[in-house]
């Protein structure tokens, strides 16, 4: 009897089971299958060890992880080859009296599909992983805290990731035992703990300098990101329709149309600057008419579809400008609309409810101080006393020869 391992992946039909790709030394390729001939990569699903025993066709999800289902493969193969030869097996792959950590996976990760953001569950994908290649237990009653505490070093040292990304994927992993009943194994002080940076914003000479480089079509985003808050799915997903020229508000709504909802299900509209509204209007102007319809995306390709490398144009751009690439990303344009309005004097709760946020915490951390002239003059007067009442420390002689 051969067992064979395929995964259950998705297509435009549905869910399907396809046999995976095996390399040149026997593994299985990490999410490597064969579609109707063709080789396609396929992140999603889970795999499946499949084979005939006394006439009848048996499947089991053995997880997400190709390594973890390449040796389930091979103990049940070595169970049902001494089957054949007249063994007894004391310890058969399937338990149905006990929750298989796989199994639980796969249905944790089916449901997260159905009700969170593809972005939200592809990162449990990637941390429920990484929890099985860690944990090595096969069954969910087997869990306990040294298998998180495992985890959390196995993310540290092994993964290479950063102190924040390690807090979030055992996060990660504990929402989902939450979810399948299992009680908490963990204290305050087993969480990994990381250092909160402050938020980084951009200066005018940077944005200066990256303006000077960019196309008309580029420079319009920057400033509509800078200037509205958005989040880089939600400027993918503004149609012109979503632009109120005369009342100097833009909305951010539900699509259906993209099958896409906003962050938190949450709809708002952010008031704008005149400067903005003109940048857009002439951005407008500038499209054919398939692009300028009230229902077209305001930022998108040629062929009128979402603009998906915003992030990789701005790094570009960054590049040109000669400026670190490293020091671009698109959230901070973000940062930077909350910070201005926070230094402006506008008040927390209204940034608050202008950027889609639900608690005040998210946003304090927004009210970076200034550092403009206007600032540094005040700190000079602040201290002016203090600068007279110590003249000796305006000397510009050696401190050796001011000592004496």
């Amino acid at each position: 009897m051969q067992v064979n391992i395929t995964k259950r992946i998705d297509t435009p039909e549905g869910k399907r089971y396809c046999p995976v790709v095996v390399g040149p030394n026997g593994r299985i390729k990490p999410d490597s299958v064969m579609v109707d001939g063709r080789q396609e990569k396929h992140p999603e699903g889970a795999y499946y060890l499949d084979w005939t025993e006394d006439g009848k066709r048996n499947r089991v999800s053995v997880g997400t992880d190709a390594t973890v289902a390449y040796n389930c493969r091979t103990r049940k193969q070595r169970e049902l080859d001494a089957l054949a030869s007249g063994l007894i097996v004391s310890n058969p792959l399937e338990d149905d009296s006990r929750l298989r950590i796989s199994a639980a996976v796969e249905d944790f990760l089916e449901e997260m599909q159905l009700s969170r953001q593809r972005k939200t569950w592809m990162g449990y994908i990637v941390s429920l992983r990484y929890f099985q290649e860690s944990c090595g237990k096969r069954f969910l009653d087997e869990v306990e805290r040294k298998d998180l505490l495992r985890l959390a070093a196995f993310l540290r040292d092994t993964k290479k990731l950063s102190s924040r990304t390690v807090h979030n994927k055992f996060a990660d992993v504990l929402t989902f035992l939450q979810a399948q009943g299992v009680p908490k194994l963990i204290g305050k002080n087993d969480h990994p703990r990381f250092i909160e940076q402050e938020v980084s914003i951009y200066e005018e000479e940077e944005l200066s300098k990256l303006h000077a480089v960019c196309s008309p079509y580029h420079s319009t985003l920057y400033d509509f990101l800078l200037m509205s808050g958005f989040r880089e799915q939600e400027a993918m997903h503004v149609t012109w329709s979503n632009v109120r020229f005369n009342a100097n508000i833009i909305e951010m709504r539900w699509k259906p149309q993209f099958n896409w909802t906003p962050k938190s299900y949450k709809e708002r509209e952010v008031p704008v600057p005149d400067e903005l509204l003109a940048r857009l209007e002439a951005h407008r102007k500038s499209l054919p008419a398939s692009r300028s319809s009230a229902q077209a995306l305001v930022f998108s390709t040629a062929n009128n579809t979402h603009d998906k490398h915003m992030l990789r144009a701005l790094k570009r751009n960054a590049k040109k400008a000669k400026l670190n690439p490293d020091e671009f990303w698109l959230h901070k344009f973000r940062a930077t609309f909350a910070t201005t309005h926070l230094q402006a004097g506008v008040d927390l709760r209204t940034v608050m409810t202008w950027m889609g946020q639900t608690n005040l915490e998210s946003i304090i951390r927004y009210l970076k101080p200034a550092r403009s002239s206007t600032m540094i003059e005040k700190v000079n007067v602040s201290f002016a006393a203090h600068k007279r009442m110590r003249p000796h420390l305006l000397s510009t002689e050696p401190m050796e020869t001011a000592m004496k």
